[in-house]
């Protein structure tokens, strides 16, 4: 093991344990005397555990070095050294320091779920009906757009991994995430991860995935001015690309997206903007957790497919 890795298993001992528990999905330290989790289906609670205030300082410090980043003192002017985003091999983590974090440094993990789920496992779950299932398949094989809508933990990603298993094996695909949540074994495929902090923004690769020979370009999440890009590339002879967008229903990712694009292009009009938005013809799926025979599930509540525009309005077909 690397010896970075070693030291940095050593500053996490107050909470290795939670980090290997099966049934913690996230661990969220508000201060170092102050540790939660969150374990699947159920409320946060309240752990025993804590951490040395140096302890958890020295942590998020070796987090930052590890993902290539630096972290200054409080007097550093800089925003980027006190809100960390890093990622070992099958966690997440965002840490906060002084004066962003009031009370001292803090962290939250999030497990990254390694679970591969069958889309028509999901229909023996109740996610969604099998004629659905088999309707997305075709959609992925037939190379449409596809947005991934919902909000945080709602499953997102496991479920766009479940779309991939779909993707003809021939195909080549680049992958654009901020932090690496997909797997897609035995393909070829290419993993970029974005670092806008380091000048490399998901945007950017974008731009770099188009000369890199892709069948499709695959992003993690949109959350800004990327947004554009990934217009662009559904545009320019690139389709089947499919995202995540977080929204509360498949509607209000239509809109998000709209916005994201706009603070990118102040310069494009909306009605222009839908038209581009509806050329590409996609289908946004919404997927929630619910809770069906005592048991929480994510649920694809609305699938819509984008048909057109009509008095500057998208025309769509709505599947669910």
């Amino acid at each position: 093991m690397d010896s970075k890795y070693q030291l940095l298993n050593t500053y996490l001992l107050p909470i290795i344990h939670l980090m290997n528990d099966s049934t913690v999905n996230e661990i969220m330290v508000n201060r170092y005397d102050d540790i939660w989790v969150k374990r699947f289906s159920h409320k946060h609670e309240k752990i025993k555990n804590v951490f040395e205030e140096n302890q958890l300082k020295g942590l998020i410090t070796l987090l930052a070095s590890t993902s290539h980043r630096e972290i200054g003192d409080e007097r550093s002017s800089k925003d980027t050294f006190k809100i960390i985003s890093a990622g070992i091999p099958g966690f997440r983590f965002e840490a906060w320091s002084k004066p962003v974090s009031l009370y001292g440094p803090s962290l939250t993990i999030r497990k990254i779920s390694t679970v591969f789920i069958p889309l028509d496992t999901y229909s023996k779950l109740g996610t969604f009906t099998i004629e659905i299932g088999e309707f997305l398949k075709k959609k992925v094989t037939k190379k449409n757009t596809i947005l991934i809508a919902g909000a945080t933990g709602s499953g997102k990603t496991t479920f766009f991994n479940s779309l991939i298993d779909h993707i003809p094996s021939d195909e080549r695909l680049i992958v654009i995430e901020t932090i690496p949540e997909l797997n897609i074994p035995k393909r070829n495929v290419l993993y970029l991860q974005a670092d806008a902090e380091q000048g490399y923004s998901v945007n950017r690769l974008i731009e770099s995935a188009l000369r890199g020979l892709p069948d499709r370009i695959l992003i993690g999440e949109l959350r800004g001015v990327e947004a554009d890009g990934f217009l662009t590339i559904c545009n320019t002879g690139h389709p089947g690309s499919i995202a995540t967008i977080h929204a509360n229903s498949s509607i209000d990712a239509l809109l998000r997206l709209e916005d994201m694009v706009m603070e990118g292009r102040k310069n494009i009009s909306i009605n222009s903007l839908k038209k581009r938005i509806s050329t590409i013809n996609p289908i946004v799926i919404y997927i929630q957790i619910e809770e069906k025979n005592s048991k929480k599930i994510p649920v694809l509540t609305e699938i819509i497919e984008i048909k057109g525009l009509k008095n500057h309005e998208y025309l769509y077909e709505k599947i669910i």
